[in-house]
């Protein structure tokens, strides 16, 4: 009978650990993250091509545990993180001119990878105005799930873009990303 009691009394420990757990992961209401604004300076383009071009590759260490733990008092970390997509994407010129501007591009397109997840996927598509343009936000309502990139700690984008115009001078562009942890 005392050995049933010990079973009995070990098994509502287990249950009441994992109902806790479960509670505390219920808690988690997750937040917006900035990730580092990424730069690049994109040469003159003076020859338009019928295909898109490298325009940068950014390669940058960043510890989501390590955000998630100081934005909780060391509550949460990755495991209690469900979901992680992009809430806002920003790009911006900042030395642009009449001439050579986010018009002087059709369109563009930035990839991601990890150490945790080599594949690459299409982070965003931008589709930029004709008009002249100097800040641009994508539209972020399609972008994918992103916990198994940010799972690791040395994130890689690549950006892409197909020219409308040739440019005539070299464009200091800014991505800056926020994401959504939940």
């Amino acid at each position: 009978m005392k050995k049933f009691s010990i079973i009995i009394g070990l098994a509502c420990i287990v249950m009441l650990s994992f109902s806790c757990n479960k509670t505390l992961q219920n808690l988690f209401t997750g937040f917006d993250v900035k990730v580092p604004d990424m730069q690049v300076t994109i040469p003159a383009i003076p020859i338009v091509t019928a295909n898109e071009i490298l325009l940068g590759s950014f390669s940058l260490y960043f510890n989501l545990d390590s955000t998630i733990r100081a934005n909780t008092n060391n509550v949460f970390n990755i495991n209690s993180v469900t979901s992680l997509k992009i809430s806002n994407l920003l790009v911006t010129i900042s030395n642009g001119t009449s001439l050579n501007n986010l018009s002087n591009f059709e369109s563009g397109r930035l990839l991601i990878s990890s150490n945790s997840n080599t594949t690459e996927a299409t982070l965003v598509n931008f589709m930029f105005p004709t008009i002249d343009t100097y800040s641009y936000v994508a539209d972020t309502n399609n972008a994918p799930e992103l916990l198994s990139y940010y799972r690791g700690t040395q994130i890689n984008y690549k950006l892409f873009g197909k020219l409308r115009k040739p440019t005539t001078s070299a464009l200091n562009l800014t991505l800056s990303i926020t994401i959504r942890v939940k």
